[in-house]
Order: structure tokens, then C-alpha cells, then sequence
């Protein structure tokens, strides 16, 4: 039996095509833009944004990315659920 801490982690794109996904972490975000997460964290502190409509938003002590708003600065489709 495998413990959850086995369980391969979910590539970028799995990320953002997952319809149950609502944020994604500032280093996930940066995965999937394929940029190094000292970048994204440095343009976040900078005007609190990773890039043009993209905010990041602070959830308690943790900051995440709407995957909606992600998507949509890709030029990607909201996934459809099922």
C-alpha cells in the first residue's frame, strides 16, 4: 500500500485542466509558466500581480493564484466538469 507522500505529483498542465483546482500555489504557478519561482515571487512583491491580471492572492499565511485567472492570461478554456 502506498502513503500519500508517494503519490507522483500532478504535472502543470493536469494543474490548471483540473476543474476542481481553484488556486494553485505562486511556485505551481510558476512551473506552469515556466519561469523560476524566485521570479515570480519577486514580481508578486513587486505589484502584486505575476503578470498582467493575475493577482496572487494571501490566504492566510499562504499566497496562491486563481487558476481561472491563469488560464485566462494563457488563452486557455475554463475545463468543463464532469
Amino acid at each position: 500500500m502506498t502513503s500519500s507522500s508517494e503519490l507522483p505529483k500532478p504535472s502543470a498542465a493536469e494543474l490548471l485542466h483540473d476543474p476542481g483546482r481553484v488556486t494553485v500555489s505562486v511556485a505551481q504557478a510558476a512551473a506552469i509558466l515556466g519561469i523560476a519561482k524566485s521570479t515570480a515571487h519577486n514580481a508578486y512583491r513587486a505589484n502584486g500581480q505575476l503578470l498582467d491580471g493575475v493577482p496572487v492572492l494571501r490566504i492566510g499565511r499562504r499566497y496562491v493564484v486563481s487558476t481561472s485567472h491563469l488560464r485566462a492570461a494563457l488563452g486557455l478554456p475554463d475545463p468543463v466538469q464532469a
